[in-house]
């Protein structure tokens, strides 16, 4: 645990927000590239499978490079199980039937009330302190995204009041993963093997979903074009994960958190950029409330950010 606390006090203070700006534009990237498999005819669990597994097999390679062993990332294996039942097979569950029900708008704005979840259970729990700064920075967040998704909100159908309950359970298992992992970080660990260990526990979880959902009989693996979108859903993800466990070791939960808020935000610059898509004064309001957000909740102290 000393030698966590010890890294994360040393990280700069500029280092939170430079990797926080990198995964949320790898998170939107992720998206893009996940939207364009589906197109082509991907099934969502046979990307997720095949994403995850993957990743985890390109960074076991780079895990190997470095001289460091994936067994201190493995301990315990109760870690793993709860973390691909609470941050995988539930919200996947879950995401299916209120997108049936209420539609997919609700189900992806839903998740931007992960980070205030976050900031409740890691204060709650006694894993961060929280202060003014802080709280006012996730809010501040929240707002930037919520004038960046407006049109969506716009779009949610709220005529089965149960389901909508129902999603509110999906931020909330975000969020407590977010603090199992803060909270029980591997000792000796580093964010690479633990990602390279979670990438693993992620496929095997929504390889027994799968079957669940649809069948695997229908997958197609010799299509070349959908090859291509595999191959860079799969360098996306490994990135992603890497970079997204090495903010969570510095930041922790709640800096960590609100990837979403800033992978919104770079989806709808690349938006702009690549298919023309016009920058609204409320998009860019809700950009600059995020990126205002991101360097409030950012601590500038110590950051005791991992308990391993």
């Amino acid at each position: 645990m000393e030698r966590s606390r010890t890294e994360a006090a040393c990280a700069p203070d500029f280092l939170p927000l430079i990797l926080l700006c990198l995964c949320g534009l790898l998170f939107a990237s992720k998206i893009m590239v996940s939207k364009a498999a589906l197109s082509a005819g991907a099934d969502p669990f046979q990307l997720g499978i095949i994403g995850n597994l993957g990743a985890g097999l390109l960074l076991c390679g780079w895990l190997a490079a470095r001289g460091e062993s994936l067994s201190s990332a493995c301990r315990p294996p109760l870690l793993h199980l709860v973390l691909g039942i609470v941050s995988v097979a539930l919200p996947t569950i879950l995401s299916f039937h209120v997108v049936e029900r209420v539609g997919p708008a609700y189900t992806a704005t839903v998740y931007s009330l992960s980070p205030i979840l976050t900031m409740s259970f890691a204060a709650g729990f006694g894993i961060e302190r929280m202060s003014v700064r802080r709280s006012a920075g996730v809010v501040t967040g929240l707002l930037g995204m919520m004038a960046l998704v407006q049109q969506q909100l716009a779009a949610i159908d709220f005529a089965q009041p149960v389901w909508v309950m129902i999603g509110l359970l999906i931020p909330a298992c975000t969020a407590t993963g977010n603090i199992i992992r803060s909270a029980f970080w591997p000792t000796g660990a580093s964010a690479l093997a633990f990602a390279c260990a979670t990438l693993f526990t992620s496929s095997l979880v929504m390889a027994i979903l799968s079957p669940l959902f649809g069948s695997v009989g229908r997958w197609r693996f010799t299509d070349p074009v959908l090859g291509l979108w595999f191959a860079g859903f799969v360098l996306v993800s490994a990135l992603s994960y890497v970079l997204n466990f090495r903010l969570q070791k510095v930041a922790g939960s709640v800096v960590f958190s609100q990837i979403g808020y800033w992978g919104t935000g770079f989806g709808v610059l690349l938006a702009a950029l690549l298919f023309g898509d016009v920058l609204t004064a409320p998009s860019l309001i809700g950009l600059a409330a995020i990126i205002t957000g991101g360097v409030l909740a950012n601590r500038s102290n110590s950051r005791p950010a991992v308990r391993s």
